[in-house]
């Protein structure tokens, strides 16, 4: 569709246009040729026009309101202002603006583009937005191209700002859309409001920000988009100076070094979204300015569906800004560089000079010489480790620092000690003392760092000979590179228990060596089991609710409380726990592993380990320690070839018990097994660890992949240049295949098989694809894709829900695992997820007493409630049980999860300990400090605001003195224990059962016939594993079904 001149929209036949009438207004009464359809849509009370057009026609456009407004002006467009009304925009001659426009509900609505960038769509072409699609409204967007000079109008929205940060938070604030846009212009009172704001005598950048952000974050919730913003300024005004100002969230906003707040910038092809100040772990640069805030941004590039996947097309987009940088308000932002993990992302770092106070070629002189390193992918990948996410510990100095060589194979190949150094003990200890680490009470203490120090890289290994010694940080040639004298040791990582989830590729390679079908569907189904046991077992919950949510609640105190899975806070924890791991489980085959873990690799620095052997020694929560012994099964993500899955031996070894929670490795042998595992190094990969005797393989390791079989690329004769960097930027981010190419495996796998050529030559490619950021070599070209893709047909197996493909069903065992998860995941979304949580008070925890703290209980909630609500909506999650759970926050990426998690956690910490202690400010006796629990108590689970902001953990805070009498024994717990632990006989209920629906079962029985519910599973699941019998994986899901339908009984008594 083209708009020609005179505002005409020429639209071809049979199309449908929607119209807004508030919006735009379709004149068309003198077209017989089209039909019309006038009415209200989802009660938003916005009338819209759909017309279908069956010929070819010309419609005139009326503009109505204020709805369209000047998005980055190139430096040929000209902008001159009439009077304060309107915009008038004149265009050039050979300037070209892309008009989108919509029916009601797009952020971008109504905007007018004005770049060098116009991409134009086909006819007919659809836009899904979520909202749109959600509400079943029909969205329709038509490219518009003004070739000529044309005029085009719309109302003022320009209140200039005296300070940086006005102009960043009134911008932040219009990026929402049309519905922040159209009450300013049409609103006097407060557009003079925002005005003041902005451009007071008093005018304080904190205050502002605060204002303006909590506008936008009530303006993106759910139930508020028509928010009167005029109305809710008084509230944020009087909340700002009562609460914000003395919050914890705010004083540890304040004195924070391990994280940092910057502007945040996204660019799409045809807008510049303003976000939240991006708030992030600190890295060394960061460290190194004094005004990061000031001088730092954080920019993401994203398409206008908001997908980090741009295409060819969108390349020359990218490329502008990475070399020209961009200007807001009076600062010019320069590109600066990214952490690895940010470039697939399409996230990157800019630089302001004039706030930084000095130029981007002394800043980038300060980090480090890194002219040695003649590979422009890897020059690129080098100037990475500056900006990784680190704590700062200890500065070491470098007398205490010693070069020890690499321990190669006889011919050099390979290396055996690559990005692996050595500590000694008493340094360790004094990194984890200057992290808060309590060395002399039980904290845990790592015997693997992974680090940075100075251009080293890689992990450093806890050697107890080393202590006493002049030398006491060992380095590798293999962990330098490139030149620094920064002297500050920076902790990345630390070793520590995790535990293990399977995924689709280590499970296609553990059944392609020979782990049965039932066996790994008798694991799914006992990490299934282990969720729904919460529902019926109070210890149950307790490991499930202690393992998966922050680590913040007093467990050992709330333990004492007898029918934890039915109390309202614990259950909403439960319940969206165990939605959320098997939603993990559907999509993604995360199946949680008994007797596995991920561990980094360090070596065996005595040599007492021969080929095929290696040390393990794990740690369980109380502190003991056990070393493995027997064959164990080893893997690292991603894995894609037969041979990434290896079995090798543990042994024990007492010259390696220093070390725990780590997998070490022999430096002996023809080739390092960690570079046979996906061709990994020992510089910070974390590898997958298995002794569960079900899942470790019998049959011989295939013969690994040779991942530096590949020509190497060869480097410049030259110093590389940032042309030469921002080049190989453009080509990564232009040539990213590696998730479709894992795709494409998936269905080559399940079609073909793991071992056939096809896949395995894929799988080969793909490991070249993931290392190409640091070789700049792609496996594929945009056509080879298109054929491999060709050759996987245009059907897809159902466990990949793939949309768009004829869907087949897998018989494999990914297919298998797919279907049994699904059964018992929508019978317990159809039993549990569909109630209404009710929240009850349980009568014996209100101490005797509780009704005199009543007051002083209110005033402490509301002070929580605040903070809380504050952590949440920064983070953009939903309500306390997401913020618990961390999950459902639109502000995670897939590779900032950890961080949100551990900051969340610091936040939460510290609210926690300033709430307790405001707590017992006024109590002198146990007496009393019960009876204000219960009123804490009283008053969380009587608060009348929705659920999103009432906080039902507030009581939990005071566990030991609100459960301090507590020790009854409910009947429902006693009906609980009964189902899962007590004796059944011939005449329950339970065996009557077994004999309508699983009569094959009863045979396999004990003589006397009692037996329990899990003697019960466990007989179906040891059967089922024996003999492979598939019929029996049926026996336990039935079991299963009927676990989850007991739990929905008592929960509902």
């Amino acid at each position: 569709m083209e708009l020609e001149h005179g505002n005409i929209l020429c639209v071809s036949s049979n199309t449908e246009v929607v119209f807004c009438k508030h919006s735009l207004n379709c004149n068309s009464s003198e077209n017989t040729n089209a039909s019309t359809n006038q009415n209200e849509i989802n009660g938003f009370g916005l009338t819209i026009f759909k017309e279908i057009y069956y010929t070819t026609k010309k419609i005139n456009i009326t503009q109505l309101s204020s709805v369209w407004c000047l998005l980055n002006p190139s430096e040929r467009l000209k902008t001159f202002r009439n009077d304060k009304n309107y915009d008038q925009i004149l265009l050039q001659q050979d300037q070209n603006v892309t008009l989108a426009f919509g029916s009601l509900i797009s952020s971008s609505q109504f905007k007018c583009a004005a770049s060098k960038f116009c991409f134009t769509k086909g006819p007919n072409s659809i836009w899904n937005l979520y909202f749109a699609n959600y509400h079943s409204i029909p969205i329709h967007f038509g490219s518009i191209e003004f070739l000529y000079e044309n005029f085009i109008y719309g109302n003022n929205l320009l209140i200039p700002a005296n300070t940086f940060i006005g102009q960043y938070a009134w911008h932040m604030l219009t990026s929402v859309g049309c519905q922040i846009y159209d009450q300013i212009v049409n609103d006097d009172i407060l557009n003079n409001n925002m005005f003041y704001l902005l451009n007071g005598n008093n005018n304080d950048d904190d205050f502002v920000y605060y204002i303006f952000e909590r506008l936008r974050r009530l303006t993106l919730s759910s139930e508020n988009y028509f928010l009167q913003l005029l109305h809710e300024l008084p509230t944020i005004r009087n909340n700002y100076y009562d609460s914000y100002l003395h919050s914890t969230f705010y004083q540890m906003d304040m004195v924070w070094t391990k994280y940092v707040r910057i502007p945040w910038f996204c660019f799409t092809p045809t807008r510049l979204i303003i976000k939240p100040f991006k708030f992030m772990r600190s890295n060394r640069v960061f460290r190194y300015i004094s005004n990061v805030t000031q001088s730092m941004a954080f920019v993401e590039f994203r398409d206008d569906t908001g997908s980090a996947s741009l295409s060819k097309e969108l390349v020359p987009f990218l490329q502008h800004y990475l070399e020209n940088g961009f200007w807001f308000a009076d600062r010019h932002y320069i590109y600066l560089h990214h952490a690895q993990s940010q470039i697939r992302q399409k996230q990157f770092y800019f630089y302001c000079e004039h706030e930084g106070n000095m130029t981007r070629e002394a800043l980038e002189a300060w980090m480090g010489n890194f002219d040695r390193e003649k590979l422009p992918a890897k020059n690129t990948a080098r100037r990475t480790q500056p900006f990784s996410s680190t704590e700062a510990t200890i500065e070491i100095d470098k007398k205490l620092v010693g070069l020890i060589p690499d321990l190669k194979t006889t011919d050099g190949k390979y290396n055996f000690t690559d990005g692996v150094g050595q500590i000694s003990s008493e340094l360790n200890l004094l990194i984890h003392e200057s992290i808060g680490k309590n060395v002399n009470d039980g904290d845990y203490i790592s015997s693997v760092l992974q680090i940075r120090y100075g251009g080293c890289k890689g992990t450093i290994a806890v050697n107890p000979l080393l202590d006493g010694k002049e030398k006491q940080l060992l380095i590798r040639p293999s962990m330098n590179k490139f030149e620094c004298e920064h002297q500050m040791l920076e902790l990345c990582k630390r070793s520590l228990r995790r535990h293990l989830c399977l995924n689709r590729e280590v499970i296609n390679l553990l059944s392609y060596r020979g782990i049965s079908n039932a066996h790994i569907l008798v694991v799914q189904l006992r990490n299934i089991l282990w969720l729904m046991a919460s529902f019926v077992s109070n210890q149950s919950a307790l490991y499930v609710l202690r393992e998966k949510i922050l680590h913040v609640l007093p467990w050992s105190k709330i333990s004492s409380y007898s029918h934890l899975s039915k109390e309202p806070f614990f259950h909403r924890l439960l319940l969206t726990t165990v939605k959320n791991n098997l939603c993990q489980i559907i999509t993604r085959a995360h199946i949680r592993v008994s007797k596995a873990r991920y561990m980094f690799g360090t070596v065996d620095e005595y040599k007492v380990l021969k080929e095929g052997q290696v040390f393990v020694q794990i740690t369980n929560e109380y502190g003991s320690k056990t070393v493995l012994e027997g064959p164990i099964a080893i893997t690292k993500n991603p894995c894609h070839h037969p041979g990434d899955l290896r079995v090798l031996e543990a042994v024990n070894n007492s010259y390696l018990h220093h070390l725990y929670d780590v997998l070490v490795f022999p430096q002996q042998g023809s080739r390092p097994h960690a570079n046979e595992i996906s061709g990994s190094d020992l510089d910070g990969d974390e590898y997958s660890v298995i002794w569960n005797s079900e899942l470790v393989p019998t049959s011989p390791n295939p013969i690994p992949y040779d991942y530096d079989s590949g020509p190497s690329p060869k480097p410049l004769n030259r110093v590389v240049t940032r042309n030469d960097r921002l080049k190989v930027i453009s080509d990564i981010c232009e040539q990213d295949n590696l998730g479709r190419l894992s795709n494409i495996h998936l269905v080559l796998a399940d079609k073909f098989g793991i071992d056939h050529e096809k896949a395995i030559n894929l799988a080969a490619g793909i490991s070249q694809e993931l290392d190409s950021v640091k070789s700049s070599q792609h496996p594929y070209t945009s056509e080879q894709i298109k054929q491999i893709i060709l050759t996987a047909d245009k059907t897809r197996p159902d466990f990949m829900q793939a949309s768009g493909y004829k869907e087949y069903q897998s018989e494999k065992i990914l297919g298998k695992l797919f279907r049994s998860a699904r059964r018992l995941s929508d019978t317990f979304k159809n039993l549990f997820l569909n109630n209404n949580n009710e929240i009850f008070l349980d009568k014996n925890l209100l101490h005797n007493g509780y009704e005199e703290y009543i007051d002083s209980a209110r005033n402490l909630y509301k002070q929580y409630q605040y903070e809380m609500l504050e952590i949440i909506g920064s983070y953009g999650f939903s309500n306390e049980i997401d913020l618990f759970c961390c999950i459902d926050s639109h502000n995670m990426k897939a590779n900032e999860r950890s961080d949100i998690q551990q900051t969340a956690q610091e936040l939460l910490r510290a609210v926690f300990q300033n709430i307790q202690k405001n707590f017992h400010d006024d109590l002198v006796s146990l007496h009393q400090a019960k009876a204000k629990a219960a009123a804490c108590y009283y008053v969380a689970y009587t608060d009348t605001n929705d659920k999103d902001k009432s906080m039902l953990s507030f009581p939990w805070l005071f566990a030991s003195q609100l459960l301090a009498d507590y020790s009854v024994i409910s009947e429902d717990e006693q009906q609980t224990n009964d189902f899962m632990e007590n004796t059944f006989i011939s005449d329950s209920i339970l065996n009557d059962y077994l004999k309508q629906q699983l009569p094959s079962l009863i045979n396999l029985l004990p003589n006397d016939n009692q037996f329990t519910f899990m003697e019960l599973l466990e007989i179906c699941f040891q059967n089922a594993c024996a003999t492979n019998n598939e019929q029996m994986i049926n026996h336990a899901e039935m079991l299963i079904e009927l676990l989850i339908k007991t739990a929905k009984t008592i929960h509902s008594n």
